[in-house]
């Protein structure tokens, strides 16, 4: 792994660069940080052959660069390791990360004994997909893990996994990097024409790849600035519901980006955030946070009601939450 791609993870893989793995890891934080990358970099060394690990030329590291290598294997929400379907008759579509049918699957695999490299590894990507049962059947492994077999767990969630598995487990949190680092590291990648304030404040470094990518940075700006305007009481409830109703978004995503809007503003409010050149909306007054919390959490709410009732009118409903924004701002 080029470290230079992902500075934030040079600290972790310095703590572990002479340290003997547990046999269970979780590696926990908000997407977007790479942490599938640390994953995989580790489990490279830990099969790698070569004592400067992983060195990337053995016949342990063609295996795992060619996805072959017998013994390792992963599961991820929407699949896994074909090595696993030898270890389960349960349908193709039932063996990831969401699924007990991949978890068992992965239990049989981890049992077997190494036959290429010296240790035995697994990789759970997106592990906060995995259900209460799917845990109860992990920890029963977790719990009589030899030392030369390793369990990564990677999640976006924090503390989501059972107390036992957390008790059975090193934790590796990684998290976002300051905004220093982050607007050194977009501008090493070759982006030169965008900084940190171009986007959320708690954006990532692989969101914010995927925004400028998908030329998505204009769409942030431009909602930004236009719901700013309305907090300002500088344009109308119907330009607003006018604008979200022709802007190239679904009506999640339409809901998202107010939430998104909100938490921001809260953020800056509680000194959590660095103030944002984008939301000058603040500057002359004090919101109530208790009611900004509240608004956020009647916005998430509905999206959850979208999922179980999509015909909900999407006019009614934002025009509800743009006049609650508006007293809020008032």
């Amino acid at each position: 792994m080029n470290l230079k791609k992902f500075p934030w993870l040079a600290e972790v893989v310095t703590a572990y660069k002479n340290l003997n793995f547990p046999s269970s890891i979780i590696i926990e934080g908000e997407s977007g940080l790479a942490k599938n990358h640390l994953a995989n970099f580790f489990a490279q060394k830990l099969l790698c052959s070569d004592d400067l690990a992983p060195c990337g030329v053995c016949n342990s590291c063609n295996y795992f660069s060619a996805g072959t290598h017998p013994d390792f294997c992963f599961l991820s929400a929407d699949s896994c390791s074909s090595i696993l379907h030898s270890y389960s008759k349960a349908k193709k579509d039932s063996m990831n990360s969401k699924k007990i049918e991949g978890v068992r699957a992965l239990n049989e695999f981890i049992a077997m004994t190494h036959s290429v490299s010296n240790h035995r590894v697994a990789i759970i990507f997106d592990a906060h997909n995995m259900n209460i049962n799917s845990q109860n059947a992990l920890l029963k492994t977790l719990e009589e893990l030899p030392e030369n077999k390793h369990i990564f767990l990677v999640s976006d969630k924090r503390k989501y996994f059972l107390p036992t598995i957390y008790s059975r487990s090193n934790i590796i949190t990684i998290n976002n990097p300051k905004s220093d680092i982050l607007d050194q590291w977009i501008s090493d990648k070759g982006y030169i024409d965008y900084s940190t304030i171009d986007f959320a404040p708690d954006s990532t470094p692989l969101q914010i790849e995927r925004l400028i990518n998908n030329d998505m940075v204009g769409q942030y700006r431009e909602i930004s600035q236009i719901l700013n305007s309305y907090c300002l009481g500088e344009i109308t409830t119907p330009d607003l519901i006018k604008f979200y109703k022709e802007i190239n978004l679904s009506f999640d995503e339409k809901i998202n980006s107010i939430i998104l809007f909100l938490k921001t503003c809260l953020g800056i409010e509680k000194d959590f955030y660095k103030a944002h050149p984008a939301i000058t909306a603040l500057d002359n007054i004090t919101l109530d946070s208790m009611l900004l919390s509240d608004l956020i959490e009647q916005l998430i709410e509905y999206k959850y009601q979208l999922i179980k009732v999509p015909s909900l009118n999407e006019q009614i409903g934002l025009n509800n939450f743009f006049q609650k924004i508006k007293s809020l701002f008032a």
